[in-house]
């Protein structure tokens, strides 16, 4: 893919955006003349748009929603009023201050709500919220308390008056537009398709290379800088603030536009929002019931539109007919050596002791096969090489460095890759991107990694291209290209297992663990399983397998290792350990 064409891709994204941006100073001022249409609604719509867009971006990807975002709202709209009032600051310092308090609050006070999940992270951002909401009240010296704040003036920008209705309509429809713009690009990105993977299975996500934490983190301040800035413009627009404007109701009605407009979709929020603004009329007879009645239509949205009104606009493509010939499997040579060496590994449950002083060597190159009866420690020392499940004791090396202490994520863009016993695909993700998370060999996902993202270049998205007809090829090779853009819940249990270890083998992965691939297939798909595992080691992967199907072992394997009860009982070639007393005891049952 040439440069050229990564110019043609950025034009083509970005032409609509433009246009609509062109457009918007002429539309905002019919709208404003049509009688029917309200100034408020108008100029509320794009406040609350942007609000819900950073709640989409937390929750619509990462699949973190926040119940405390009215209080990085209610940050940003006082950061202005009080800079204003007690300091004399313009409110785009203000608005900037505040911003950076968010962002610093968000990403100190994230890293700590972030390593729980979901009802209590619910919880601990709601406590949050409640807590800003709090000091707003009794802070009355500064906050004003349950009198509010006034007299925030509407400041100039670059010379032209804000004081006029149809320019700040015409400003704060922009910025919402810009927002979008990077909301958007951030969601068709690697940063989205690593934020939507940690929605589908954090384990899975960070076993491919993605700092979960980090990202989660970081896009929880990213979240956090939307609520501000949506605070700032509305407190510049209303110019007095009253803490009912930050109470449980607003952050209901955030949640009610949220997911009536569909979460995931970022445009869905400007659905959500414009419906809620435009219906005054039904919500303020009923307002003294406010919370009542959002909460009953809150309900009705979940029962009747779960996707939000935005699925009503996507289509559905039909299932294919899986016809196409296998093509050759792309080149992914590892960039390290694969080798592995585990001594003495110790791991517990409880008063269960899962392993116990295992330890075995494992050549670069090489296949070698664990095998053991169930429950004899097999997953939990895959878990353990990977980081899933750390060890107790004990030390394992790869490619030469200890890695025993490293998480699971680290250990992955290492060189290692894994499947699991229990298909962990990207259920957010549809088949192509699944294996695209693969080819991108993992996302740290720094500050920098976002902006990159939202701010896409020519060759970042020519990039992006690359990726995806890598991913293609791979999928080609086993026969499943037909099936690319489809979810993977669609496909059947074999295709699954395919597309997982296609998934782990993209990435060109110097050690890559099985554990169980060929549970569940048959023939045929064995035969592939077999074929591309041989592949794999031909182009330099070292594999680690965990399989029970003893004629899988005996045909593939290089060397076999058998534990139980969490102990080696054997280590050799497939004939020595099939003649194995031991074995045949412990494993074969005679």
């Amino acid at each position: 893919m040439t440069e050229q064409s990564g110019w043609a891709l950025l034009l083509r994204r970005n032409l609509a955006f433009f246009v609509v941006l062109v457009a918007l100073p002429p539309l905002s001022y019919l709208l404003l003349k049509t009688p029917w249409f309200y100034t408020d609604t108008l100029v509320t719509t794009a406040i609350f748009f942007i609000l819900v867009m950073g709640l989409d971006l937390l929750y619509g990807l990462a699949g973190q929603l926040s119940l405390g975002h009215q209080g990085f709202f209610a940050i940003g709209a006082y950061g202005v009023a009080i800079l204003f009032k007690h300091f004399g600051w313009s409110p785009w310092l203000g608005a900037l201050c505040a911003l950076a308090l968010n962002m610093v609050l968000a990403l100190g006070f994230g890293r700590i709500v972030l390593r729980l999940t979901g009802l209590y992270f619910m919880l601990g951002t709601l406590a949050l919220g409640i807590m800003v909401h709090a000091i707003i009240t009794v802070w009355s010296p500064v906050t004003g308390g349950d009198a509010g704040l006034g007299g925030v003036p509407r400041p100039a920008f670059f010379g032209i008056a804000l004081s006029s209705q149809t320019a700040f309509t015409v400003l704060v429809w922009i910025v919402a537009a810009v927002l979008f713009w990077f909301a958007l690009n951030l969601s068709r990105s690697r940063v989205g398709r690593a934020l939507r993977a940690i929605r589908s299975d954090e384990v899975s996500a960070a076993a491919n290379g993605i700092d979960v934490m980090r990202l989660k983190a970081n896009v929880f301040a990213l979240s956090a800088a939307y609520a501000s800035i949506a605070g700032s413009l509305f407190a510049v627009y209303f110019g007095a603030l009253h803490p009912e404007s930050f109470s449980l109701s607003a952050l209901l009605e955030m949640l009610l536009m949220l997911f009536l407009g569909g979460e995931g979709s970022i445009w869905g929020g400007l659905i959500g929002t414009f419906v809620l603004r435009l219906l005054p009329e039904v919500s303020g007879p009923l307002h003294g019931y406010k919370i009542l009645f959002s909460g009953l239509v809150f309900t009705l949205i979940l029962f009747l539109f779960p996707k939000g009104l935005a699925a009503l606009f996507r289509r559905k493509k039909p299932a294919p007919l899986l016809q196409t010939e296998a093509g050759a499997l792309p080149a992914a040579a590892p960039d390290a050596s694969g080798g592995l060496r585990v001594n003495d590994a110790v791991r517990s449950f409880g008063g269960l002791r899962a392993l116990d002083g295992v330890s075995f060597e494992l050549a670069s190159g090489r296949i070698k096969s664990l095998i053991g009866p169930n429950g004899a420690g097999k997953t939990t020392l895959l878990n353990a090489i990977s980081g899933v499940h750390p060890l107790e004791s004990g030390r394992v090396e790869f490619a030469g460095r200890p890695v025993e202490r490293l998480r699971s994520d680290e250990i992955a863009r290492l060189g290692l890759r894994r499947t699991f016993q229990n298909i962990r695909l990207f259920s957010e993700l549809n088949v192509v991107e699944n294996v695209m998370v693969g080819c991108d060999k993992g996302s740290e996902g720094s500050l920098m990694e976002f902006v990159r993202a939202a701010l896409p270049t020519p060759g970042a998205l020519s990039r992006e291209r690359r990726l995806e007809h890598e991913a293609r090829r791979w999928l080609h090779a086993v026969r499943l290209d037909a099936a690319a853009d489809q979810p993977v819940s669609a496909l059947a249990y074999g295709h699954r297992k395919l597309v997982e270890l296609l998934r782990a083998a993209s990435a060109g992965p110097a050690l890559l663990l099985l554990d169980e691939a060929a549970a569940g297939l048959n023939n045929a798909e064995k035969q592939d399983f077999k074929r591309l595992i041989r592949d794999l080691r031909e182009a330099g992967t070292t594999v680690l397998l965990v399989e029970h199907d003893m004629d899988f072992v005996m045909d593939i394997s290089d060397e076999v290792i058998v534990v139980n009860f969490g102990r080696k009982i054997a280590d050799g070639s497939p004939e020595a350990v099939r003649g194995n007393p031991q074995v045949l005891e412990a494993y074969l049952g005679v």
